[in-house]
């Protein structure tokens, strides 16, 4: 194998300017500029690595272009060989293609529709970057819009049936915000949840598996509650039915109920069976909730005042977890667990709040007592004025 210096020297030799069109002659230069960095060039391959160079009489050969339909199977060439991949990372998956042959895209490749994506489409073609590259199309920040490129094009996926709104959607999403505006890469974005190679959307069965990736403890509930058997029977998207797919919004507590805003009464109505159970869990969050904003309203004001009430905090923020746990519990589909969680977290807050209200007695006490020694100070002041403007002017002078 060449070393990469060489490498890179064959490659700029292949893509020399002369004899060429102009058209051609900027694509040969943006192809050698490209290359330059090119995660390939460093591991030693030149043009002859993915191009067949044809017969030409010019000091120069002519490489042709792989047709799309032999792209992923020209990659898989080196990136499937175990021992040849080895040579870079000894831990490096080899099995991208037999993934991608898998995936929606290369399904439709193999059928010969050659607008599905392959592996250029999202790695590039001359200037490949690592996958850990924050500058990668496929790095966690980008690949989204790495992916929109095709699937925010209307006219391209009405061709397979697909919306093209997919990136818009999520780009709306509590998913987006974690990952773009505050950073955080371990938020989803579309491989996430539909895989990389293999990419393929999830079945209605399937998506609390995908989700649950990341929120363990509602999959559980999920699973284990009535309707999981429910939704798999009727065709409903499990997770989905309630959040959405791409445009993921903050949950709240106005979704559990039967009014307007709330998203169970999409499929709910008062008459329905479970009606009684929606309106225990939504009283159980409202109860806590109000129970948690008497005791802040309380504690802030003593605490502002100046008073110690680091043991209305505490409880405080005993109960808040037992909200949050609460919150998550909503995934049971049943009032006793929650219930269970909500009774101790009302105990927690009302704790918190007679820790503040017992403060802001104290600070009246408080303030009282200072008051009544204001008062006799003052007293004693004006009474030992009007001593001193009883005595006679002689003994009033000094000296």
């Amino acid at each position: 194998m060449k070393t990469p210096g060489l490498a890179l020297a064959a490659a700029m030799a292949c893509l020399t300017l002369s004899d060429r069109p102009v058209g051609a002659q900027d694509q040969v230069a943006e192809a050698r500029s490209a290359f330059q960095n090119d995660v390939h060039a460093g591991a030693g391959l030149t043009c002859v690595s993915c191009h067949q160079a044809s017969a030409r009489p010019a000091a120069a050969p002519e490489f042709a272009a792989p047709r799309r339909t032999d792209i992923a199977p020209l990659c898989a060439k080196c990136h499937a060989d175990a021992a040849y991949m080895r040579q870079f990372a000894p831990q490096v998956r080899v099995d991208q293609l037999a993934q991608y042959v898998t995936s929606v895209h290369g399904k439709r490749m193999a059928a010969g529709e050659d607008r599905a994506a392959t592996c250029s489409d999202c790695h590039g073609a001359h200037g490949v970057g690592r996958v850990s590259d924050p500058r990668s199309p496929v790095a966690p920040l980008n690949a989204a819009r790495t992916c929109a490129r095709c699937h925010e094009d209307s006219a391209r996926m009405a061709a397979f049936g697909r919306s093209g709104t997919p990136f818009a959607d999520w780009s709306s999403s509590v998913h987006a915000v974690a990952l773009l505006t505050r950073g955080d890469t371990s938020a989803p974005t579309c491989n996430t949840c539909h895989g990389s190679h293999g990419a393929t959307p999830p079945g209605v069965t399937e998506v609390a598996g995908v989700c649950a990736q990341c929120h363990v403890r509602e999959g559980e509930l999920f699973r284990k509650s009535p309707k999981k058997a429910l939704f798999d029977a009727i065709g409903q998207p499990e997770c989905l039915a309630c959040h959405s797919n791409h445009r993921i919004e903050a949950p709240s507590d106005a979704w559990v109920g039967l009014g307007k805003e709330a998203v169970c009464a999409a499929c709910h109505e008062e008459s329905t069976p479970g009606s009684k159970t929606i309106l225990e869990v939504r009283q159980g969050l409202d109860g806590l909730t109000r129970s948690i904003a008497a005791a802040e309203s309380v504690l802030t004001r003593a605490e502002h005042a100046g008073m110690l009430v680091d043991e209305g905090d505490g409880a405080l923020r005993e109960a808040h977890e037992h909200l949050i746990h609460s919150r998550v519990l909503v995934h049971a589909f049943a009032a006793t667990p929650l219930a269970e969680t909500v009774a101790p977290g009302l105990l927690a807050a009302q704790r918190g709040e007679q820790v503040g209200v017992r403060a802001l007695r104290e600070l009246e006490r408080r303030r009282r007592g200072l008051a009544v020694a204001t008062v006799f100070i003052v007293g004693f002041l004006v009474t030992l004025w009007l001593k001193i403007r009883r005595l006679p002017a002689s003994q009033q002078e000094p000296g």
